[in-house]
């Protein structure tokens, strides 16, 4: 879906997108008023009414703003700032020079993990504003909440394929599609190693951990010629809108976009695999009360939530907004109880610790081709 959300080492994975880093305060500003305790600045900007959004920009920052952001602020009161580029580069960046500038930070599934594991201070969720009586039990963590899905498919061009794969065994089959497919590079957003043990049997949940070396042989029954690269999630569909590849793996909510311009990308969502992000609040953060006002409403106003949804196709948490979506919408939403039995949900975990050495003995599979 996600807006271009997505390496050798873990660290580097994340920090090697390009990022933008928030401008502080001018100097003048900075002379001009009397320097203020941590705790005094809080309080101050809290009475302003302000929270900052840091999301990932484009489309998805518009979708969260309408759905989200701008009813939040017509029932509050407080005005909330989206931004683009979080990552957890910019978030440590921010926390290790004591100037944080967002409130919130949509960090990936892995990403939150690392910050764990590293010991990025975040503060703690605040159960008495943020409510999770309605957030399934996986989703809530002491330091954040994993508050959307996105879910990764199998697709084809429906003008040149008329046969479409039914599972990833006929997805990966060389003699079956004889052209490209658009596989996904980018081991720490995409599922395709996943999606390779799938196609040589294993069960939906059976997959961690992963047999990477398992997947790599039956990646290695594609053919170079068979398989077109892509490291982002626009360019999956820039190579199946311009028939550079007949299959690909894209999220869903990229082809619905790209079937509104003109493309003819369908897919199905069986066997498709569910990434995460969660919304976290830095230590430092200027006003920790509204961000944790603005992350209860989003992952507990049922209308709010089912209009986001409804919109983009990706899922929420926030199960009281699933129950409000239509048959055919909940037929593809992630955090559906209709796709319990259909999908699988990433390991987190399972790639915080072993992302580094996965992606080494990717790129060295692929040099060896």
């Amino acid at each position: 879906m996600r807006q271009d959300k997505k390496g050798l080492a873990a660290a580097r994975v994340v920090e090697n997108q390009s990022r933008r880093r928030f401008v502080m305060h001018s100097l003048g500003a900075m002379i001009a008023v009397p320097a203020l305790s941590v705790a005094s600045r809080v309080v101050a900007a809290e009475k302003k009414g302000s929270v900052t959004f840091a999301s990932f920009g484009g489309a998805y920052n518009e979708a969260i703003n309408r759905n989200f952001v701008k009813p939040f602020q017509d029932k509050t009161g407080i005005s909330v700032r989206m931004a683009a580029n979080t990552s957890l580069a910019g978030l440590k960046s921010q926390v290790a020079a004591n100037a944080v500038q967002w409130d919130i930070a949509e960090l990936t599934g892995t990403e939150y993990e690392l910050a764990i594991k590293q010991g990025i201070p975040l503060e703690p969720l605040d159960l008495a504003i943020v409510r999770t009586a309605n957030i399934p039990k996986y989703a809530v963590k002491e330091f954040g909440i994993k508050y959307a899905y996105f879910l990764e498919v199998m697709a084809w061009d429906r003008k040149r394929i008329q046969q479409p794969p039914k599972t990833w065994s006929d997805f990966f089959n060389p003699e079956r599609y004889a052209g490209k497919r658009s596989l996904y590079t980018t081991l720490s957003d995409s599922m395709l190693l996943e999606f390779l043990l799938l196609a040589d049997g294993v069960g939906l949940k059976d997959l961690y951990p992963l047999d990477v070396d398992r997947a790599l042989r039956t990646l290695g029954k594609l053919s170079p010629n068979q398989i077109a690269w892509y490291e982002t999630n626009q360019q999956v569909i820039q190579q199946m809108s311009s028939g550079e590849s007949q299959l690909g793996m894209p999220f869903t909510g990229r082809v619905r976009i790209a079937n509104k311009g003109g493309s003819e990308i369908d897919y199905t969502v069986n066997q498709g695999g569910a990434t995460g992000d969660y919304l976290v609040v830095p230590k430092g953060a200027p006003n920790v009360k509204n961000a944790m006002t603005l992350i209860d409403f989003i992952c507990n106003d049922a209308q709010a939530g089912a209009n986001f949804m409804n919109e983009t196709y990706y899922g929420l948490t926030n199960l009281a907004a699933v129950k409000l979506l239509s048959a055919d919408v909940a037929g593809e939403v992630p955090t559906s109880p209709d796709l319990e039995d259909k999908i699988f949900r990433k390991d987190d975990a399972w790639w915080m610790e072993n992302l580094d050495a996965t992606v080494q003995k990717f790129q060295k599979w692929q040099v060896s081709r």
